[in-house]
């Protein structure tokens, strides 16, 4: 009888963590819009697809820049602040030249509403009279 007893919840605990959803990440669409002037001031971004992240102002983090004869090299961090101690850091690699720049992006730390973001995505920047409009476009998880 225990043994009859023992087996037939364990049947019923099994089938009941069959049945159960399983609790998963969703990928969202993100675009990030940052106005990027050539000085040392915080500057601001608009985002869509981010939680609780609509806009905002964006810090440089460490970076790395080189030159070539055809075009320059970042890499780097930008720090994301979205308010309401809630935000993220991307690390950035990007070739630029007069005409732009093109990389990717990776979410390398997030904090508040969005702990535990992951995601990657691409970049350009298109120039203008001292600054850049940085424009990333990817797919995020929270």
């Amino acid at each position: 009888m225990r043994r009859l007893l023992g087996t037939s919840l364990m049947a019923g605990i099994l089938a009941l963590v069959a049945v159960m959803p399983v609790a998963a990440a969703t990928k969202e669409d993100v675009t990030i819009v940052v106005t990027t002037t050539f000085d040392d001031q915080p500057d601001a971004f608009t985002a869509a697809g981010l939680p609780d992240c609509g806009s905002g102002l964006v810090y440089d983090g460490p970076a790395n820049f080189a030159g070539t004869p055809r075009f320059g090299v970042f890499a780097g961090f930008k720090i994301f602040d979205c308010g309401n101690d809630t935000g993220f850091i991307l690390r950035l690699n990007a070739k630029f030249n007069e005409e732009g720049s093109v990389g990717t992006w990776a979410v390398v730390s997030s904090w508040g509403s969005l702990a535990g973001l992951t995601g990657t995505g691409s970049l350009t920047g298109d120039p203008f009279d001292g600054g850049i409009t940085d424009t990333y476009v990817g797919t995020v998880s929270v």
